[in-house]
């Protein structure tokens, strides 16, 4: 499964440096059409570091062996959900270190590779910051409660059908 997703979030990247490669230097003049190239090249662009982030988190997962599984649908904005249950703190560290890694790059080469002259970079930058501050707000604050509670978050991102059914019985029956 996530051969599936790997494909697909190659397919996304390729098809946002396309874009990138063809219409970022028209975003660099005055007008309508500059600006719209300009918009649609850096959230395309931008858009790749939300991408590479979770592949980022994937990847710490992985070398941490933690105990991860794909979502369902390819449409799932999420690469993987995260067993708080099964997996241990440092597993849950490694894991999260990815994901700030990555995102540390992908700020990097905004501003250090980027043309200036351009609005698609200056859009790209300003996504690429903001995921790092949904990163900062959101992933930081379960870090540290890894690192000062006896018990992991619970990040699960999604369940699986299986999961739904049973918890909706067990809900039911009130177990």
């Amino acid at each position: 499964m996530f051969l599936r997703f790997g494909l697909r979030d190659l397919v996304i990247v390729t098809v946002a440096l396309v874009l990138w490669w063809q219409l970022g230097p028209l975003s660099v003049g005055e007008g309508v059409l500059s600006d719209l190239f300009g918009v649609v090249a850096g959230v395309a662009l931008g858009a790749c570091a939300y991408v590479l982030h979770e592949w980022g988190h994937f990847a710490g997962a992985l070398a941490s062996r933690s105990v991860v599984r794909p979502p369902e649908h390819l449409r799932s904005v999420y690469l993987f959900s995260y067993d708080s249950r099964r997996n241990s703190r440092r597993q849950f560290l490694v894991m999260s270190v990815g994901g700030f890694i990555v995102t540390g790059l992908a700020v990097w080469i905004a501003y250090a590779w980027l043309p200036d002259d351009q609005l698609a970079s200056r859009v790209a930058r300003g996504l690429v910051l903001f995921l790092a501050s949904l990163g900062v707000f959101i992933e930081f604050p379960l870090v540290f409660w890894a690192l000062l509670r006896p018990t992991l978050p619970p990040v699960e991102t999604f369940r699986t059908h299986r999961e739904e059914q049973h918890a909706a019985a067990n809900a039911i029956t009130g177990r």
